[in-house]
């Protein structure tokens, strides 16, 4: 415990010091937040997105869950649970994730479904939403092509990047759907590491999983891509009005915001905080955009205002587990 909160306090003064780091060079500007009041429409877009992807994210583990549930899962009760996951995931970042405080509450989903697979249907829904948002940075470069390397050197080598990573993916995806006979001689050699080998098994188990139902993996990954754009056009829309710089179209969007978000999803800070207002602030810059770090927070206080809401849900829980239900759980 002593550890934990070590961590999350280091993690929390790295975060803070990018922060005043990027105030003092002005390279935040948080005035922004005022002046973008009068932009309702954009943010009625940014909080309508927030919630509907909220929704979809919650179909998302519902298909992945109910490969191995005995009944049909209720939609509105497993969206009330991501949303406390989602809540728990701002406010206790580092301590107990909101993946674990959620998967407490699902226990009781359906009495068939083992702790191991919740935590392995946790782990697929996170590792598909990543995938989801890696091929759109493929597709999206692929499909304007001629129009984002016109913008210049840099935005040229950024979609040669993105095409690497979008065929890392596709070879991670087939990977997954690897005949069984080649995933246990996958296991033998993996199990021969020293160390680390048996964690990395189990691990591989948890993800091979996803392809013994390709129905749910094509699904899933479908509903990723679709979340994953949304997220795309409410950062676009929260921006636009105040783009220090050059026009950025949407579809020069798609070829650098996913980028940033996966930055986001890398536990280095809380919720992003620092970094993510770092990367995106580099990631305008290649489109001559010097305000990056701004943009990104109207974008952050959009995401994380819907997340908090979370509470709501949690309160009107007839249950309420506490963090001490739920830090032993994915032991």
């Amino acid at each position: 415990m002593i550890k934990s909160m070590l961590i999350t306090s280091l993690k929390f003064i790295f975060a803070i010091s990018i922060i005043v780091w990027m105030i003092y060079n002005g390279k935040l500007d948080f005035s922004i937040l005022a002046s973008s009041l009068q932009y309702k429409k954009a943010w009625a877009i940014g909080f309508f997105i927030m919630i509907l992807n909220i929704l979809l994210t919650t179909v998302r583990w519902k298909i992945l869950l109910e490969i191995k549930s005995s009944t049909t899962l209720r939609l509105s009760t497993m969206t009330r649970l991501t949303w406390i996951g989602v809540f728990f995931s701002s406010v206790l970042p580092g301590i107990v994730t909101g993946d674990v405080v959620k998967l407490v509450y699902a226990k009781d989903l359906d009495k068939n479904l083992s702790k191991t697979y919740l935590l392995t249907s946790a782990l697929m829904d996170r590792i598909i939403g990543l995938i989801g948002l890696l091929l759109l940075i493929g597709l999206s470069s692929a499909i304007y092509y001629h129009t984002l390397i016109a913008k210049g050197e840099h935005v040229a080598n950024l979609v040669h990047l993105n095409f690497v990573i979008f065929f890392g993916v596709v070879l991670f995806i087939l990977a997954i759907i690897l005949p069984e006979k080649i995933q246990n001689f996958i296991h033998i050699l993996l199990k021969k590491i020293p160390v680390v080998g048996n964690l990395i098994s189990r691990v591989s188990y948890a993800v091979w999983d996803i392809g013994k139902s390709p129905k749910a993996l094509s699904y899933s990954i479908g509903i990723s891509l679709v979340v994953q754009t949304l997220n795309v056009f409410a950062f676009w829309a929260l921006a636009t009005p105040f783009i220090n710089g050059p026009i950025l179209t949407f579809e020069h969007a798609l070829s650098f915001i996913p980028l940033g978000f996966v930055t986001i999803a890398i536990p280095i800070s809380p919720a992003g905080i620092g970094v993510g207002h770092a990367a995106f602030d580099q990631l305008f810059s290649l489109y001559g955009i010097n305000n990056g770090a701004s943009l990104f927070n109207l974008y952050f206080i959009c995401w994380i205002t819907i997340n908090l809401f979370g509470v709501i849900p949690y309160l009107m829980s007839s249950k309420k587990y506490s963090v001490k239900d739920a830090s032993g759980f994915d032991k």
